[in-house]
């Protein structure tokens, strides 16, 4: 049962089947539901790994079936690196996290940034880099998006919670497009655990912002230091969207059904949601 559709009042009135496993899927985090509580629901479907079945929420990291060559790599990471600007580029549109705001405030006056959102005020919108197009012509899911992202070697993909395990389809997205992403909001490790190796920068391994924005730039203007952020890439392949991470989701689900006989329910399924945020 997904907790977006749930209907209370059916589930009141539907008879319980003891032999069932009732799953709530929800990948959301931090919404608090005292009321599905006394559905003892067994398992859970969602982002956090100690759920009964967390893999692909938002994104997978495959192994490749062969891997590329190195004459394949150098002139990938050859191309990538001179046709991609040294800058970031982010695109908001949830504006209550301040504290990420206020990153890309301070972060920008030491690293050009292109921002996109209605987060971001008009006079803000342009980096010092400023080849752009206007903010009305670049919106989410538009030609332009698709444009800043396969033509900028980094992408702040800052999360909205600081939730555990809480990485969203802006991380795994901006590793498909063969960008950089600078992490915020789950502890490093939470990346490390479901990542590629070495494919991510979190703000937090940096002691301020000034610090950061040289790594940024040194590594933006090193090929031997930015190919090392896509070494992986040799070995590793990633999903982000449905069509693709949907299979392994309900694999894993298939599997665990067939697999764990233990009876287990949640007494309270709604704090086991909010404990790690």
């Amino acid at each position: 049962m997904h907790k977006r559709d749930l209907d209370l009042e059916k589930l009141e009135k539907l008879k319980r089947n003891p032999e069932q496993i009732w799953l709530l899927w929800h990948d959301e985090p931090n919404e608090n539901s005292p009321d599905i509580n006394k559905y003892k629901f067994n398992w859970t479907v969602t982002y956090r790994m100690s759920a009964e079945a967390s893999l692909g929420a938002y994104g997978i990291t495959i192994v490749k079936e062969k891997p590329w060559s190195i004459k394949k790599f150098n002139t990938w990471i050859t191309e990538q690196f001179y046709k991609r600007y040294n800058q970031a580029v982010w695109f908001v549109s949830n504006c209550r996290p301040q504290k990420r705001l206020q990153k890309f405030r301070s972060l920008r006056q030491h690293y050009p940034i292109v921002a996109f959102g209605k987060c971001i005020p008009s006079n803000q919108t342009l980096s010092l880099d400023a080849h752009v197009q206007s903010l009305t012509q670049c919106d989410r899911q538009s030609n332009c998006e698709n444009l800043y992202l396969t033509t900028s070697k980094f992408y702040l993909a800052f999360e909205s919670q600081s939730c555990t395990d809480y990485i969203t389809e802006k991380f795994w997205r901006t590793l498909f497009v063969g960008a950089i992403p600078i992490v915020s909001g789950p502890e490093q490790e939470n990346f490390a655990r479901i990542a590629p190796p070495n494919s991510f920068i979190h703000v937090d391994d940096y002691s301020s912002d000034k610090e950061l924005s040289e790594a940024l730039n040194l590594i933006g203007t090193n090929r031997s230091l930015y190919e090392k952020y896509h070494a992986w890439r040799r070995y590793y392949d990633v999903y982000y969207q449905a069509k693709d991470v949907d299979p392994y989701r309900f694999c894993e689900l298939c599997y665990r059904l067939n697999t764990n006989k233990q009876r287990i329910w949640y007494e309270n399924i709604n704090d086991w949601f909010l404990e790690k945020c």
